[in-house]
């Protein structure tokens, strides 16, 4: 195009007409699909971060360690045996000298206070149920990073393209208008601004195209792909409407959400250690029971053997020093995790607020670009095409017509962009997917 642009230069006019008509085709076409791979959907990258994610592996084997620690918790202690010799006179070491003398064999077993067994196992497995919890949660905050990264780099490359279409628009009028001054049809000045702005836009696009490769690395790693994979054409976004009230979200989050499960699960871990450490004031008991074995007298006499069993237990007598101390401790540990339960409502509270207030202005504006902002800056072009070819503006109101068509196509993109990646922020904070 631009070469057949450029031997239109040659006219006697400043553009002719077919020239100025060839532009506004090709400009107001700028932002035209190409065609391409079939798109890949952001449920692709979703669905590879979740299965391969090495953090969420790490996670289920943590939940797998706290499964058979709530199995192990709830355990006897062993049990303890012994094998000994009694009384044994040291002049003689006879078995026969005196009647106490023999050999023993015994098995003790230690029996904790009814219900302590019971209030660790509970302990445990309100642990494995906050990991299980906390690994819902970096499941739904992966989810949320990999769409939140899908859209921004959709719209990054949708800026992209319309900057490098515009780019090779603008390309081709600089050209003419430098042919046109070069034979001295046209200005300097003109000259001067076409090369300015073609700067500018060379600079806009370096800026697009390395955070685009940033990007690129970044959805590849959070999928647990090849970082310097090639990234394929991603779906073109679109605008949308959440048709959500604050108080439907709110209560979406407080059944589905995993972090506030998660905390839940922590107050009642530390319910029981308030119980468990409460149950301290009462003793352990140890039963043990030994055999003795005794050999007949010198003269002859036989000696019966003897069974012994005892009963033991702990005094917990250090109640000011130790106990109590103990349960202020596993009350204040309980409270804590209580106030940041009542803390993540809150701000979950406020974050739903604030992104159903952005969605709802950036669905407003969104919409104000594509029905009125975007179409009013292309008449603007138009008019302003007819206006140059007589004469009517100068060069200067012409570029500026461009670049206005420009940045309203570009922001509209990454307004676009900037809705999906509030939607995903929204899904993370409520805990489930919203469509």
């Amino acid at each position: 195009m631009g070469t057949e642009i450029r031997n239109h230069a040659s006219g006697t006019n400043a553009l002719r007409p077919g020239v100025l008509l060839l532009f506004l085709f090709a400009f107001l076409r700028a932002i035209a699909a190409t065609a391409g791979e079939t798109p890949v959907p952001a449920a692709y990258y979703v669905g590879e971060a979740l299965s391969g994610n090495p953090s969420l592996a790490s996670m289920q084997e943590r939940i797998r360690m706290k499964e058979n620690a709530a199995v192990r918790a709830g355990a006897f202690d062993d049990p303890k045996a012994w094998i000994g010799l009694t009384n044994v006179p040291i002049e003689t070491w006879s078995f026969r000298d005196e009647d106490m003398t023999g050999k023993e064999i015994g098995i003790s077993q230690m029996f904790p206070y009814p219900g302590k067994r019971k209030l660790k196992t509970n302990i445990v497995e309100r642990e494995r149920e906050q990991a299980g919890y906390d690994l819902e949660e970096m499941r739904s905050m992966l989810r949320s990073e990999v769409k939140m990264t899908y859209a921004e780099l959709a719209a990054v490359r949708r800026q992209a393209e319309v900057v490098r279409r515009t780019r090779d628009v603008l390309r081709d009028i600089v050209g003419v208008t430098q042919e046109l001054y070069s034979a001295g049809r046209g200005s300097q000045p003109d000259v001067l601004r076409g090369q300015v702005e073609s700067g500018k836009m060379r600079e806009m696009l370096l800026m697009l195209e390395n955070r685009e490769k940033v990007l690129s690395v970044r959805l590849n790693t959070l999928s647990a792909l090849p970082p310097d994979r090639p990234v394929p054409d991603l779906l073109e976004l679109s605008e949308f409407f959440l048709r959500f009230r604050p108080e439907e979200l709110m209560a979406a989050y407080r059944e589905d959400r995993p972090a506030r499960k998660a905390l839940q699960a922590r107050v009642a871990r530390g319910e029981a250690q308030v119980a468990m450490a409460r149950r301290e004031y009462y003793p352990d008991f140890e039963v043990s029971v030994s055999y003795m074995q005794r050999d007949p007298m010198l003269d002859g006499t036989k000696r019966s053997d003897m069974v012994t069993s005892m009963l033991l237990m702990n005094i917990p007598v250090w109640r000011k020093a130790k106990l109590a101390p103990a349960i202020r401790e596993m009350i204040a540990e309980r409270e804590m995790a209580a106030r940041e339960l009542d803390a993540l409502d809150l701000a979950t509270s406020n974050e739903i607020g604030r992104i159903l207030a952005t969605l709802e202005n950036r669905a407003a504006v969104a919409v104000l670009y594509r029905t009125t902002l975007i179409p009013q800056a292309e008449q603007s072009f138009r008019a302003n095409v007819e206006s140059y070819e007589v004469g009517k503006i100068d060069f200067p109101m012409f570029m500026d017509s461009v670049m206005t068509v420009l940045s309203f196509r570009k922001e509209y993109s990454g307004m676009v962009g900037e809705m999906h990646m509030e939607k995903a922020r929204l899904e993370a904070a409520v805990g489930r997917e919203l469509n």
